[in-house]
Order: C-alpha cells, then sequence, then structure tokens
C-alpha cells in the first residue's frame, strides 16, 4: 500500500499505542502505526457462542493456543483475539515454564483487558527507599499525577474515592453497584478483620459484550478511534516489525524494517522518531534485534540490563460459596456482569495484616455473583459463588530475562526465549496471600470449594486438567499477564536502559511506552500507569528530539 507521508512511527496500537498516536496527532504530528495482525470488524471480535466453544476446542487440538488456553480470560473472550502460538513462537526452558498471551489485531491485547485502574501510591515509585532493593523509578508519583488525570478522564473511568495511600484517588464518572453478597462480605472483613475493601475501579464493558460499539476500554473505542478522526494517523496492519536500524556517526534511528505477514515481503521504512508499544515481550525482541551485538547499525545498550530484569504478579486464586440467608433482600439473586469496575479489592499493598517474611506487597481482586451461572447449572440453590485472586509485586532480578533464541519464526527472524522464575520472596508471599484469602472466606460465612464441587457442568473436569487458575496450582510467571520490565527507564546510562523520558539513552529518537520501561511492578494492574506514561513522554516529544 502507499504510505502517506508521516513524522513518527508507532509498533503497536494497544492501551499504549492509542494513547501515543492520540497525543502526536493531536501536535500535529503525522503518525504511522504498524500492527502485527489485522483490522477487525466489531463483529469479529465480540463472544459468539457455542462457535467460541469451538473454536476453543480447535485452539486447543492444533496447539495454536496451546499455553494461552490455560488462562481464564481465554474462556471468556473471543479465542480470535489470542494470537497463535504457532504462528509466533516462544521457548522458554522445560523447568521454567511462561504463559505469554498475545493479541495480534489492531487493537492488541486491549480487546481481552480485563479494564482494571488502580493508580501506583507515591510510595510505589521510591520502593528502594523502604526496603533497599533493586532501583527507584526516576520520576514521582507528582510527575505522573496529571497524566494519569488525562487518561481517566477521557477515557470515563467509574469508581469510588476511598482516600486510601495505596491506591490515590483517580476522577471517575460513577459507580457499578456492587451486589448484595459483595457489599454483605466487605462489610464482614471490615468488622471482624479490619481489612480494607473497596469497589474495583475501570471500565463497566469490555470486548466480549455483544454490542455494536467498541468498549471504552479497547483503544478502539477510546484513544486510537479519536487519533484516526484528526487525520493525522494511518494504520498498517499484518505486518511485524523485525528491527530499526541507527546511523552509526549520530547514533539516531534511521530506518526500521517490516515485514508482510501475509507473503513474507520485507521492507525498509525511513523514520525520524519510533515509539515501541508492542507489548514487554514483543518490544524487547524487537530491541534485542536492534542491538549492536545481533547488527552491524545497532543500538548500544551501556548497562547489560536490556532484556534482564522482568517481572509479572505473582498470583493465586481461590472459589468459595457464600450461604444466602434471611439478609439478602433480592431473592431472584440475579447474576451482576463481571468488569474492571464490576468487582471489588482489597487493596493491601505493604500495608499488609501480620507479621510478613518477604519484600514488597500485594492486594486481592474478587467478584461474588458475576460469574454468570444459570441456577440450573448449581448444585445448591442458595449459595453464592465468588472468586478471589491475590495479585503480588514480584521483585525485579538480573536472572529473570528475555533473550534471542537459537530458533526462529518462518520469517527467520529469532524468536523470544524467556528464562523467568520465582524467587523464595514469592513463594513466601504466595504462602501469606493463601492465608489471607482463606481468612476473608471464612470470617464472611463462607467456605473455600472448587468449582466441580458447585455446579453440575460436563466435562468441568477437562476444563480444570487444562486451566492453572482452576487446578489450584501456582500459576507461573506470564500467567496473570502484566509481565513488565527487561528495558528500565533511570537516573544513569549505566544503570538503566531509557532515561526518565522513555528514550533509548544514546539513540534518543526512540522511546520505550509499553510495561518494558518499568524497572519494578508494584502490584496494581498496570495498563493506567502505561497510559499515563505514554502521555507524559508524547506531550514533550518534540523538544526533546
Amino acid at each position: 500500500m502507499d504510505l502517506n507521508p508521516y513524522d513518527a512511527i508507532i509498533v503497536g496500537t494497544g492501551a499504549t499505542g492509542g494513547i501515543a498516536a492520540l497525543t502526536l496527532a493531536e501536535q500535529g504530528i503525522k503518525v504511522l502505526m504498524i500492527e502485527a495482525g489485522p483490522f477487525l470488524k466489531r463483529e469479529e471480535a465480540y463472544s459468539n457462542e457455542p462457535l467460541d466453544t469451538f473454536k476453543r476446542a480447535c485452539g486447543f487440538i492444533s496447539k495454536k493456543h496451546k499455553n494461552q488456553i490455560q488462562h481464564p480470560g481465554y474462556w471468556k473472550n473471543n479465542p480470535d483475539l489470542y494470537g497463535n502460538e504457532k504462528k509466533y513462537p516462544y521457548t522458554y526452558p522445560k523447568d521454567k515454564p511462561f504463559l505469554w498471551t498475545q493479541g495480534k489485531q489492531v487493537g492488541g491485547r486491549s480487546l481481552t483487558w480485563g479494564g482494571i485502574t488502580l493508580r501506583l501510591s507515591p510510595s510505589d515509585f521510591k520502593p528502594a527507599d523502604k526496603d533497599g532493593f533493586g532501583a527507584n523509578w526516576p520520576i514521582t508519583y507528582d510527575e505522573l499525577s496529571p497524566h494519569y488525570d488525562y487518561v481517566e478522564k477521557s477515557s470515563q473511568i467509574f469508581g469510588k474515592k476511598d482516600n486510601l495511600e495505596q491506591i490515590p484517588n483517580g476522577h471517575y464518572i460513577g459507580e457499578v453497584p456492587l451486589t448484595e453478597s459483595e457489599l454483605i462480605f466487605g462489610e464482614k472483613i471490615k468488622s471482624k478483620l479490619n481489612y480494607p475493601f473497596v469497589q474495583s475501579r475501570g471500565f463497566d464493558k469490555n470486548a466480549s459484550i455483544k454490542e455494536k460499539d467498541w468498549p471504552k476500554s479497547s483503544s478502539l473505542g477510546s484513544s486510537l478511534k479519536r487519533a484516526l478522526k484528526t487525520g493525522n494517523v494511518q494504520i498498517l496492519p499484518n505486518h511485524l516489525v523485525e528491527s530499526f536500524q541507527t546511523n552509526k556517526e549520530t547514533e539516531m534511528a534511521t530506518s526500521i524494517r517490516i515485514i508482510n505477514t501475509n507473503n513474507g515481503l520485507k521492507k525498509d521504512l525511513n523514520c525520524e522518531l519510533i515509539l515501541l508499544c508492542a507489548s514487554t515481550i514483543s518490544t524487547l525482541r524487537i530491541l534485542l534485534n536492534s542491538e549492536k551485538e545481533s547488527c552491524d547499525s545497532g543500538f548500544i545498550d551501556t548497562s547489560g540490563k536490556l532484556g534482564r530484569y522482568i517481572m509479572d504478579h505473582v498470583s493465586i486464586s481461590k472459589f468459595f460459596a457464600i450461604p444466602r440467608t434471611d439478609n439478602f433482600s433480592n431473592k431472584s439473586f440475579n447474576q451482576a456482569p463481571l468488569s474492571g469496575a464490576g468487582s471489588f479489592f482489597i487493596p493491601f499493598g505493604t500495608q499488609l495484616p501480620d507479621d510478613i517474611d518477604f519484600l514488597r506487597g500485594y492486594g486481592i481482586w474478587g467478584a461474588i455473583d458475576r460469574l454468570g451461572i444459570p441456577a440450573f447449572l448449581k448444585k445448591e440453590e442458595n449459595e453464592s459463588i465468588g472468586f478471589l485472586i491475590s495479585h503480588g509485586e514480584v521483585l525485579p532480578r538480573k536472572e529473570n530475562r528475555v533473550k534471542l533464541s537459537n530458533q526462529t519464526d518462518e520469517w527467520d527472524i529469532p524468536i523470544p526465549n524467556i528464562e523467568f522464575e520465582w524467587s523464595d520472596n514469592e513463594y513466601k508471599m504466595i504462602k501469606h496471600m493463601s492465608n489471607t484469602m482463606v481468612k476473608a472466606i471464612n470470617y464472611s460465612g463462607g467456605k473455600v470449594k472448587d468449582l466441580k464441587t458447585m455446579l453440575n457442568i460436563p466435562l468441568l473436569h477437562l476444563l480444570e486438567n487444562n486451566s492453572i487458575a482452576l487446578s489450584g496450582d501456582i500459576p507461573p510467571p506470564g500467567y496473570y499477564i502484566h509481565e513488565v520490565g527487561g528495558a528500565p527507564m533511570g537516573l544513569k546510562e549505566d544503570e538503566s536502559v531509557l532515561d526518565k523520558w522513555n528514550r533509548l539513552w544514546r539513540c534518543k529518537n526512540v522511546f520505550v511506552l509499553d510495561g518494558a520501561c518499568w524497572p519494578t511492578s508494584s502490584w496494581q494492574s498496570p495498563t493506567l500507569t502505561m497510559m499515563a506514561l505514554s502521555r507524559r513522554a508524547c506531550l514533550g516529544i518534540k523538544k526533546l528530539i
């Protein structure tokens, strides 16, 4: 296709790519966005049963979704929104499994995002000041706060101001009501255990909802939609980025190599500005393929941190049942939709109950009467079914890394090899998480149960055998889809891959705006912070290059 003149190239069209495109376009900058997958129609993306169940069976048998099938979100969303693992492979050591969820379509993983939007707290940007482990962020909460404001206001986030230090207040358009079961659960754990309990913050719908318009939780329904309306943005779908090349004298990027995923044709595009928003591991793959060690015209990383110190949230889940009593006014017990805002949090952060023997903190996400389970499938009519999922901060460690494999994909590009395993700190945190969840369930009057003891669903045991979330085991890294790090921001070139404005230190016209730029992971869902970081970097981009 003929490309109109452009000033900047953005790789990736998801949450961060959409914000980057909008911010640049509003400044009059002409933007070309490159996406590995196709441009889907709305009706091709939302859930459509029983067709989706057939697609899941095919994905399992063909092994194109061998790893992604283990995540519960895969069973809720349209399977077409998950990348083909045979076409986009990766490797990992046999004893260190990693579950990588890929979204290869315009909109990326924003189409399957749960839509939770919690801010990081001021102390989350300076964790090393408290415990001495690792690095701090090179920016403060106050520097990012105006950009949190913008994203929340423009995205129309639901939530409630709870005035908690560990999750600062944001800007909300209203609240999504808690179910009666959730209200009772929250009151009991607050009064009996003094646990913090809040309505979740985020979007009320995601791409699985069968509606005409794209939901605001997706870039296609928010930032990218607005960016395209400016006339300054064009999208090139079905093209994979291999690498970028630099000028040996100026060390600035001069071109980017793309591959047509339909016919394999390669092409070099000239560029003055590159913004990588492809998601953490895909971005690291591009950076590693563009580094001096991989090609003569590559950039130089003096920190030795490129590809290292990757993180994800460590998590564990529990299902439970709470008997319904005369306290329930709603005798029909209708189910409510599950969403980013339609759920709740027990947001401890580092303000954890009881003594701890590990560093950093965690939070617990949950919901009751939101699984959409028909009454005839339940074994006990007068039970409310709920879940709790704890997710905690993972320490950045040099040993956890992404590097280039000796294997290549069908276009002869080295694929990512991911080496990541939990440390003793994470295992100690998991034990504490588990005990806290059981305590909360017990004090609420509930009982921990597995789904097969609560539901009459044929072949449910097959789902449990193929879903780590339902098996009771500790999920491996990657499972929570919150991977970050590998190209951390910092204040010194020899200690970080990027400067405080998300630029490569020497190749200053290349910006990394997705999760790869994170020096620490904190415990909150990262997407809102990624979007705020993208907005911050792109607002001042003209004076930075």
